[in-house]
């Protein structure tokens, strides 16, 4: 009977485990993920790349693996942008804005071959990586009409960001989260432009050193059931 309850409560302790060291691994990845958007924001690209690449390790998910992309573009390493992009596509198949990139770098593919709105949206890039804001916001504005998604939005909400226009790079970025919620770049940059203080903390590296202090908790706890058991 001891035996039974015992194998029962480590099965229990493994599952509790399990699930805690999912959850804290998603939240890391996604605070890697802001903290990586920030950097390439900054024009830090390669130290972007290196948050992003940590997030991926911790919870792969289209938007890293994107964001991962862009920063690799950003740096002329067009292969390496392109197996990130079809990875992002790969993940979530109606990522509109992977896709655009996909055709883009596969082959020699043109914009001829996307739809309007993708053609908008990667023109939209072309102007955006060369500081061109105006006509960067025009062609995202213009993807935007022809076929409204959250990245033409968050986009256009970085271009109106990049030119210190905050009140429009707020209207752009709260439309891209009407269309796509889980957005946690854009949730990120939103709340350093709502904030009095703005900035983002940086991610909480040191707990990739040790033990989660919540699933430490969970074990010592389930190690004293085990203790009353016998």
């Amino acid at each position: 009977m001891k035996v039974s309850k015992l194998i029962i409560t480590l099965a229990l302790i493994v599952f509790v485990s399990s699930g805690i060291l999912f959850a804290t691994a998603s939240d890391d990845a996604k605070q890697y993920l802001d903290y990586g958007n920030k950097l390439l924001k900054a024009k830090q690209i390669d130290k972007a790349i290196s948050y992003f690449n940590q997030s991926i390790k911790l919870s792969p998910s289209s938007e890293n693996y994107y964001s991962l992309g862009v920063a690799q573009y950003y740096k002329a390493d067009q292969a390496s942008a392109l197996r990130s992009f079809q990875y992002s596509l790969k993940l979530n198949p109606a990522n509109a804005a992977a896709k655009a990139m996909v055709a883009k770098l596969s082959g020699g593919a043109s914009t001829a071959g996307a739809g309007p709105a993708q053609q908008y949206l990667m023109t939209g890039h072309k102007y955006l990586k060369a500081k061109q804001y105006d006509m960067a916001i025009k062609y995202y504005q213009a993807s935007a009409k022809v076929g409204p998604t959250y990245q033409a939005y968050q986009f256009m909400g970085t271009a109106f960001y990049y030119k210190g226009d905050f009140e429009n790079a707020k209207l752009a970025y709260n439309k891209s989260l009407q269309l796509n919620p889980n957005n946690p770049g854009v949730k990120n940059v939103l709340a350093k432009l709502n904030s009095s203080t703005g900035g983002a903390a940086e991610p909480r590296i040191s707990q990739q050193l040790g033990v989660h202090p919540i699933l430490l908790a969970g074990l010592f706890a389930a190690a004293i059931a085990v203790l009353f058991l016998f």
